[in-house]
């Protein structure tokens, strides 16, 4: 596939003078820019390619129920590259694709891959298994966490774990497996790039790591401290059952006996002592007292002693003190002491009874060997699996690529490199994007418009008010609009003036119409003396009324008759 990135909008290549202006152009930029790409002819021989163009093809998840995540292959973010893709965090996933034959890596090994972290990578492994077939039967639907591996290689970060895993799984001359660990694995990127991870292991035993075409670690399988444990085991060792003789002596400086402490040496002197040659500030004030009672404060008068117990007035600064340079009893300042020495000790010497730092006697290691062609012994492999557990979503593994030499691994990095460019060149306009939306003024709210615009108004009416009253006006507003609550508040109690001043001023003329209906209505009474069914209802809800009515006292009811 060759990768390039679709032209970007013109106004990318002009003179940018607002940075609103290339927010707009970074954001139609990125919603239209994707890396386009053509498959790539790989010249070299290869155990093993897989680019995904075809879907899963070969891939097959296991069917063991631990693993619930589904892969799939999908277009990765930013191209019209397809990829292996882990979708859900807190998953297990399991998907292994089988080799035509067995590779023997004996005479050299080289394996490479992609890895997008497209949401990034809090906890999980982005790494791949290189299985070995034949130290146990194998299928894709049996794939497990036990399913024996030849080599894991790839980063994994979780917690204080961020590395690119190394690891062989080798075995000894009497077939025992052994698990050996790069000692200092570089770290992984922390971005959301596509990012290519190479290995390539001689048949010398010399080992290169490269992330996206640099080398971070180059050593050799059979220095001893390159891995952990070293794949031919040391000569000697040390012996278990030695022990560091009573009698060994492994300081190398000892007290120096014959030195004795002078006899001025005072061990209990203090290390300050009294300034004799300071002096009282002058206006220090010794009989005044730090604090007082508040001599303002009064008892209150609901104060209850039986329940509240005795008042005391708080306790306040005395003001004097303020004014002075202190108060109370004067503390005299230290200084240091000249004659303090301290705890004596006796100087130190060499001692001459000093044998070195103890350490066990070597002995011979029963299980050395000298493994000359380590490759040879950690079988050949025959499958290649994705199997990992992940807090993060989001993983895209592509390209994956198994072979002898680094002939194919240059012409797929050749492929790799103008697709990390474009990607790079789209998340970086993203970013300068966000950064230029993030920095862009926020709009003002409704309510923010609608007091500017009050504020507004009241700042005009000011304005034509006359001198002095002007001033205090424009000083009025300018203070109410320093809260839209306060501005808002002043409005709502003006206007609720106004609305009683109109009532009071024309709301007698709506009292006269009742009074004029009712006469009407008892002129119409007057014309008709028999009753209607509604004078009837009346009567009898006043006699109702009259039956409730309280008890009267006998002069009430004299004046009452006396009315009446």
């Amino acid at each position: 596939r060759d990768f390039a990135t679709r032209p970007l909008p013109a106004c990318f290549s002009a003179t940018m003078s607002s940075k609103l202006l290339f927010a707009s152009c970074a954001i139609a930029a990125v919603a239209t820019a994707r890396a386009e790409f053509v498959e790539p002819v790989v010249t070299g021989d290869v155990a093993f390619l897989e680019t995904f163009s075809g879907g899963l093809g070969s891939w097959s998840g296991s069917k063991d129920a631990k693993y619930n995540g589904i892969p799939s292959v999908v277009t990765a973010k930013h191209t019209e590259d397809l990829g292996l893709f882990v979708d859900t965090e807190a998953r297990h996933y399991g998907v292994s694709s089988v080799l035509a034959a067995p590779f023997d890596p004996a005479d050299g090994l080289v394996v490479q891959y992609e890895a997008t972290t497209q949401d990034g990578l809090e906890c999980g492994g982005a790494y791949l298994k290189f299985l070995n077939t034949e130290e146990k039967e194998f299928s894709v639907d049996t794939l497990d966490g036990d399913s024996p591996y030849a080599l894991m290689f790839g980063p994994d970060r979780c917690g204080g774990t961020d590395k690119v895993h190394v690891i062989f799984r080798h075995a000894s001359p009497a077939g025992v497996f052994t698990e050996k660990h790069l000692a200092s694995p570089p770290r992984m990127p922390n971005d959301k790039l596509p990012h290519l991870y190479h290995l390539a292991i001689t048949a010398k035993g010399d080992v290169t790591v490269k992330i996206d075409g640099e080398a971070v670690f180059e050593g050799s399988l059979h220095d001893e401290h390159v891995f952990e444990p070293p794949f031919s085991p040391p000569a000697e060792i040390d012996d278990a059952a030695d022990t560091k003789p009573g009698d060994w002596i492994d300081d190398p400086q000892m007290d120096d006996q014959d030195s004795v402490k002078p006899t001025d040496w005072d061990e209990d002197a203090p290390s300050s002592i009294p300034d004799d040659d300071a002096e009282k500030p002058e206006g220090w004030l010794d009989d005044e007292p730090l604090q007082l009672e508040d001599p303002s404060a009064a008892q209150p008068t609901d104060w209850d002693q039986d329940e509240d117990g005795t008042w005391e007035a708080p306790i306040v600064s005395n003001p004097k003190c303020d004014a002075a340079p202190g108060c109370g009893e004067w503390p005299r300042p230290t200084k240091y002491n000249p004659d303090y020495k301290g705890k004596w000790y006796a100087p130190r010497v060499d001692n001459p009874l000093y044998k070195g730092e103890w350490s066990p006697r070597k002995i011979a290691n029963p299980e050395h060997y000298v493994d000359a062609t380590p490759l040879a012994s950690i079988g050949k492999i025959g499958a290649v699996a994705l199997e990992v557990w992940t807090m993060s979503s989001g993983l895209v593994i592509d390209n994956v690529l198994v072979a002898q030499n680094d002939v194919a691994a240059k012409e797929m990095e050749q492929v790799w490199r103008p697709k990390f460019d474009a990607i790079k060149a789209i998340v970086e306009a993203e970013e300068m994007a966000k950064s230029a939306e993030e920095a862009k003024p926020e709009e003002p709210g409704f309510a923010a418009r609608v007091k500017d615009s009050v504020a507004g108004g009241l700042f005009a009416i000011a304005n034509v008010m006359p001198g002095a009253v002007r001033d205090k006006a424009t000083a009025f507003v300018t203070t109410l609009s320093e809260s839209a609550v306060s501005l808002f508040a002043f409005v709502a109690l003006v206007l609720l003036v106004a609305l009683l001043s109109l009532s009071s001023l024309f709301g007698g003329k709506d009292d006269a119409t009742p009074a004029t209906e009712t006469k009407k209505a008892v002129g119409k009474k007057k014309k008709t003396d028999e009753p209607t069914p509604d004078d009837k209802e009346t009567e009898l809800e006043e006699e109702e009324e009259t039956d409730e009515e309280p008890l009267k006292s006998p002069s009430t009811r004299k004046r009452a008759a006396r009315k009446a």
